[in-house]
């Protein structure tokens, strides 16, 4: 396979292939329950519920960053290159940015204003 566009897509392809159905069921259940946010707007705690999303997509984050080198058979002093550690925060900041995304809704469906 040539290194190219389409190739390293094609390679992304194969890896995702096998969770692209309960990534796709996660996302639409995921949907429903943002409709159901928007909503109820009116009688939901926003701030609360953004902030504890917030903190659980950092702690996921973080913990995703640290997790990424290890899974890959490396440790953390194997990383040498600026590039290395760069991609490592990336990952962890990705993974940190959908986990929040994905833990939003039902989080925020149980913070109910105070009366």
């Amino acid at each position: 396979m040539e290194f190219s566009i389409f190739g390293i897509l094609a390679v992304v392809l194969e890896l995702f292939r096998p969770i692209l159905l309960p990534l796709g069921l996660l996302i639409a259940a995921d949907l429903i329950l943002l409709a159901m946010v928007f909503g109820r707007h009116r009688r939901l705690n926003l701030a609360g519920g953004i902030r504890t999303a917030a903190g659980i997509g950092v702690v996921l984050g973080v913990a995703a960053a640290v997790y990424f080198p290890i899974w890959t058979g490396a440790s953390l002093t194997q990383l040498q290159s600026l590039v290395d550690y760069l991609a490592i925060i990336a990952a962890g900041v990705g993974i940190g940015f959908a986990s929040a995304c994905v833990v939003y809704p039902p989080v925020q469906l149980f913070m109910r204003k105070a009366p």
